[in-house]
């Protein structure tokens, strides 16, 4: 009887303390009442089942009831009181890597923040002591059931988080099975697209701090250290050539843009005439159908997705400051910007841009005001990209410092069974397709066409202004179609479709449009690889690169990507190729695993 009741009181503080955590990060309410249904509860029961295995575990080891109940609420008081300061006063979690931050911590906080924190610590101590002296251990209790509890949920969960088993199975289905709904509701913060706060607020804070504990035990495994003499030889200084007017810089990273019209001959062509006009090749991205924030790592770091385990480096790595190319810009006196019609916590973009030295980051939260917010809102969910344009514009329109904006759009985001810009645009009249494929092809072409007038618009704008721009467009990676691709065949097989080891499938339009001459034979080829993109946009608007970009070049000149698809050699290579592979190999393990001498090496000199 004892065992039930202990039971009970264990579940029942799981619960409320997964559900106070979520409380407190303002999205109970909103989740409850804005259509989380059955996937928010069965978040919230997985949350209460990892915590009510932890107190299983606990009175394993103690054996003692309210000593066990008392030590747990302990430490999820103060990893709460801590995650919510560091919240409002960084805008960023508390995850594990920040105990290796201790000293940095006592330097920066509040003396009152630290006195109050160190009280608490004293006066919980001061009672957990007392208890346990006190309280008896149950000698008769059969302590073999509490820790069956622990091990049939607590390992599975662990299984489930680092290993995503068959979750990339269920991620790409168009109607998941009840089995695969449940496991996409499982806490896992690898590879999370929705990034540390969203996670938080779906599943509370100790269960995103235990779910990050094990994201850093798995990635241990990759960390190899680059001695700083091996990293110091990559980045040889040069004399940079200065030029008189800097020009503007202007990425569209557009949201699934790609040709559909190669699916067939009788679908609508030349939808995009002016994408069509100035496209000199296609961007290879290391992402199909999704991971956004791996193409856009790729473009603003020139460090490699594939060489990564094609980890989500914005969620998994970037937990520091970064070399980057909105970095270097900055020290040749450009004004560096990252716009997304998008929430700023996704893929922690809020944080990562900190990290990778962006000036300024106008998410949809900047971009309109949260009542105002529904107006620009299609009815697929998505803000519309006219907000983003017009953004773009406005910061265009500071003529005192060359502009770096790179802009991330998200109107055409899938899923596409809906009409959020109209019926029947486009006649799509394959025999033997679907009418749910024919709909959703309607969308996206639509959604392309879209692209396209926004693209036009902002090169008209240009055309007014005096200051020498140039303007990249693409596509972040191909749109996720599902059985769209099945009905036109697109994939030869389902050993194709698996594998995707063609780079047709990451392949989407790279346009580049210039007000000013550039030299466009940096984009010559069947594409250019997401990583390599960087310097062939400076080199082909003239601006001097920097010795990380000048390596970057090098590692080019050897190989044209170093892709899921393969990595493919350059025949103009002068150098060992072998060895300039390896060298690319250790500057990412550097940066991303390693001690990131990099950024030591290259960081831009603190203005006094």
């Amino acid at each position: 009887m004892f065992f039930v009741k202990q039971q009970m009181v264990f579940f029942i503080i799981s619960f409320v303390s997964v559900i106070f955590s979520i409380f407190v990060s303002n999205s109970f309410s909103y989740k409850i009442l804005n259509g989380g249904y059955i996937f928010t509860f069965v978040q919230y029961f997985f949350s209460t089942l990892i915590i009510f295995s932890i107190l299983n575990l606990i009175y394993c080891i103690t054996k003692k009831f309210k000593f066990s109940i008392i030590f747990f609420l302990f430490f999820y008081l103060l990893l709460n009181f801590i995650n919510i300061k560091k919240e409002a006063y960084l805008s960023s979690p508390f995850t594990p890597r920040d105990f290796l931050l201790f000293n940095e911590t006592l330097t920066s906080a509040p003396a009152l923040l630290i006195l109050s924190v160190l009280i608490g610590v004293f006066i919980f101590t001061f009672s957990l002591i007392k208890v346990y002296k006190y309280e008896r251990k149950q000698s008769q209790h059969p302590f073999i059931l509490n820790f069956l509890i622990f091990i049939i949920t607590f390992p599975f969960f662990i299984f489930m988080n680092a290993k995503e088993n068959f979750l990339p199975y269920c991620e790409k289905l168009d109607a998941p099975s009840l089995s695969c709904k449940f496991a996409l509701a499982m806490p896992k913060t690898r590879n999370n697209w929705v990034g540390d706060h969203e996670i938080i607020k779906s599943y509370g804070f100790l269960t995103f701090f235990i779910s990050k504990t094990f994201d850093n035990i798995y990635k241990a495994q990759f960390q190899k250290p680059i001695p700083k003499e091996t990293i110091s030889l990559l980045y040889k200084s040069k004399d940079q050539k200065q030029i008189d007017k800097l020009p503007n810089i202007v990425f569209v990273m557009s949201e699934a843009h790609w040709d559909a019209s190669q699916l067939a001959q009788s679908l609508p062509q030349n939808v995009t005439p002016t994408i069509n006009q100035h496209q000199l090749s296609t961007f290879l991205s290391p992402s199909f159908g999704g991971g956004t924030a791996n193409a856009e790592f790729e473009v603003l770091t020139s460090l490699n997705s594939f060489l990564n385990h094609n980890e989500l480096a914005y969620v998994s790595n970037l937990k520091r400051p970064t070399y980057s190319l909105p970095m270097y810009l900055n020290t040749l006196g450009y004004e560096t910007t990252a716009m997304h019609n998008n929430g700023k916590y996704f893929y922690n973009r809020n944080k990562v841009y900190q990290l990778l030295d962006f000036q300024r980051f106008i998410a949809l939260e900047n971009m309109v005001s949260k009542n105002e917010q529904p107006k620009f809102i299609n009815d697929a969910g998505w803000a519309t990209d006219d907000l983003l344009y017009e953004n773009i514009k406005n910061q265009l329109n500071k003529l005192d410092k060359p502009q770096f904006i790179y802009a991330i759009s998200v109107e055409n985001h899938f899923n596409y069974s809906d009409d959020r810009f109209g019926t029947d645009n486009f006649n799509i009249n394959k025999l033997n397709i679907s009418e749910s494929s024919k709909q959703k092809l309607n969308t996206y072409f639509s959604g392309m066409q879209r692209a396209d007038q926004h693209l036009n618009s902002l090169i008209q704008f240009i055309n007014q202004t005096n200051r020498p721009t140039i303007v990249i467009f693409f596509g972040d990676h191909l749109p996720s179609l599902q059985e769209v691709f099945d009905e036109f065949h697109f994939f030869k097989s389902e050993q194709e479709k698996t594998e995707k080891k063609d780079t047709r499938f990451f392949e989407t339009p790279l346009s580049v449009w210039a007000n000013f001459p550039i030299d466009k034979k940096q984009f010559e080829g069947q594409f250019v690889a997401a990583h390599f993109l960087a310097p062939k946009v400076l080199e082909a608007a003239h601006v001097p690169l920097s010795p990380y970009y000048t390596f970057v070049n090098k590692v080019s000149s050897c190989y044209k990507a170093v892709h899921n698809t393969g990595t493919q050699t350059q025949k103009s290579c002068a150098f060992n190729q072998a060895d300039v592979l390896k060298q690319y190999q250790d500057m990412n393990m550097d940066v991303l695993n390693g001690k990131n001498f990099t950024y030591q090496i290259l960081k831009p000199e603190t203005k006094s």
